[in-house]
């Protein structure tokens, strides 16, 4: 089985490049740096794909347009896969932090779920902060692989199947939402998310390129945002909803 790993970056981002390749070169694991999609700076309207409707219905807010640009960053990975022979795709995020047994627990991961034919799943999380709504399905090191049936978002560290980047260029085309949220709707609705835990992937503690434009000019994320009154009850409606239907999926599949 064949796996390939893309390291996201934008092209002025040279010292975040710097810190990802330094760590990844300490334990040989190879990668390709992956341009990422730079929406800083953009109108709205630029967005082809974009539903700004839709999204300040699901959200109560628009997306700002760097949350747009890490979509399409994470979307043109999965397609940029599905042109290559292999098996597996890594994507990790140049603001992140890799665990000392990353290399040992990824290989044996892949190692498993390369003869593991009855596991059905579209996406790995490694880079979870939380096991919320969860079934054990087995250990590697001290680590373990779980069924994450209310996907943990932050899309810091990832695995495609083919199978997932297929379903996630048809399903997720239009953007509503930013990917990481997308992420955590559409795998705890149909339960083929799995995460490892404890995390392989843990940020950096950088400020966000979302937000790097926001602070150089002084403006507040909810005016940037341009949130209506009802953000937070959507919020909290949205992630019920996902709550539901992970339990529903935990139960079924006992």
């Amino acid at each position: 089985m064949k796996t390939i790993t893309y390291l996201i970056n934008l092209d002025e981002s040279y010292e975040r490049l710097e810190s990802a390749k330094s760590q990844l070169d300490n334990i040989d694991w190879q990668f390709e740096r992956f341009p990422a999609f730079d929406g800083r700076g953009k109108k709205l309207s630029d967005f082809e794909n974009y539903d700004d409707n839709q999204a300040r219905k699901i959200l109560g807010r628009s997306l700002l347009n760097s949350e747009i640009g890490c979509y399409l960053s994470h979307y043109n990975c999965a397609l940029e896969f599905l042109k290559t022979d292999a098996d597996f795709l890594v994507v990790l995020e140049d603001d992140m932090e890799i665990s000392s047994d990353f290399k040992s627990v990824t290989e044996q991961l892949i190692a498993f779920l390369s003869h593991e034919n009855e596991l059905e799943w579209h996406l790995i999380n490694i880079a979870a902060k939380k096991k919320k709504i969860t079934k054990d399905i087995t250990q590697i090191n001290n680590h373990t692989l779980w069924h994450a049936y209310y996907f943990p978002v932050l899309g810091l560290g990832l695995i495609w199947s083919r199978k997932g980047a297929q379903e996630f260029i048809e399903k997720g085309r239009t953007i509503t939402m930013p990917v990481d949220v997308f992420f955590q709707s559409w795998l705890s609705r149909n339960s083929k998310g799995l995460a490892i835990w404890p995390a392989l992937v843990y940020p950096t503690g950088l400020d966000s390129d979302i937000w790097s434009e926001a602070t150089a000019q002084n403006i507040e994320r909810r005016d940037l945002e341009n949130r209506d009154w009802s953000y937070s009850l959507k919020k909290k409606k949205r992630m019920m909803q996902n709550k539901r239907f992970a339990i529903k999926n935990l139960y079924s599949h006992k």
